[in-house]
């Protein structure tokens, strides 16, 4: 039974297949073992090839890639050495066209040297010089009170006394008056023959400036030129005070006590001029005053 059952089954696979060769018998036909295998082995090629081109891409272009990158990277750094060279050029260049544009003085440095050269020749007696001097400062700066106070003193040294007096005002109503103006100011006044004027200046001056031991000086010269030596000798007291080494004040001093017929305090500032003063033709001739004072 079993023999017949297994028999069915092989005659039954057996007429499959044959129906299977049947339908399909034009393309089996057409096929070439020799062709399949040329196939496979083309495909295998195929493979190997695509294989190594990948191989050879990578360790072709992997280097390639990488000295690119360090190409761009020179390149890079270059550009930006070559930009911070043309800043520097371009730094120079300017510095050449104006060597000095970054180290010259400023107008206040500038202002100060003309006014310190513009005060020696005054002191000179060089007056055109001095003047242009003071004037240039003002075309810097038109509201230097110290370049007006120059002008002003310029004037006044050369009696140019209108000239002063206007300048000294100009100062003065500007709210910009110190010691130095009310002083030219009672020098002017002394001059027009105001006397009351220039005493109201010079107390001015003072009151400005009381730990300047040349405007108790100056004071004490006036009240000494109007014949009012008792009134000087407080003023010139002061300054010989602030200023006990000055030969100037102890004779000035020494003047007002002998006009005061003062022996004392004569004797006393002769005796502290005697120290100070080396001019011993002068100091002689303070002696015999003295002497003539005492008599």
């Amino acid at each position: 039974m079993l023999f017949w059952i297994i028999g069915g089954i092989g005659v039954v696979a057996f007429v499959l297949l044959f129906v299977i060769i049947f339908r399909h018998w034009k393309e089996i036909r057409l096929l070439d073992p020799g062709s399949i295998q040329d196939e496979q082995v083309r495909k295998k090629q195929k493979q190997i090839l695509e294989n190594r081109f990948e191989r050879v891409k990578t360790s072709t272009i992997h280097p390639i890639r990488s000295v690119f990158l360090k190409i761009i990277l020179v390149i890079k750094k270059t550009f930006h050495a070559g930009y911070i060279k043309l800043i520097r050029i371009d730094r120079l260049y300017k510095q050449a066209k104006s060597p000095f544009a970054n180290m010259g003085p400023s107008d206040e440095d500038r202002m100060k040297a003309l006014l310190d050269e513009a005060r020696s020749l005054t002191r000179n007696e060089k007056w055109g010089d001095a003047e242009r001097r003071f004037l240039e400062v003002l075309t810097i700066d038109q509201r230097s009170a110290d370049a007006y106070k120059g002008l002003a003193g310029l004037y006044l040294k050369q009696k140019m006394y209108s000239q002063a007096k206007e300048t000294y005002e100009f100062l003065r109503k500007g709210g910009n008056a110190d010691d130095v103006v009310f002083a030219g100011l009672a020098e002017i006044a002394e001059n027009e023959g105001n006397e009351k004027r220039a005493e109201e200046m010079l107390n001015k001056a003072l009151e400005m400036r009381p730990k300047l031991a040349h405007r108790h000086a100056e004071l004490a010269s006036f009240l000494l030129r109007k014949k009012r030596p008792a009134e000087a000798w407080g003023s010139i007291e002061e300054a010989v005070k602030l200023e006990p080494g000055s030969v100037r004040f102890l004779e000035q001093s020494l003047e007002i006590a002998i006009q005061n017929e003062d022996v004392a305090h004569a004797q006393k500032k002769y005796d502290a001029l005697r120290f100070l003063q080396k001019d011993r033709k002068a100091l002689q001739i303070w002696k015999d005053r003295l002497e003539a004072l005492k008599r």
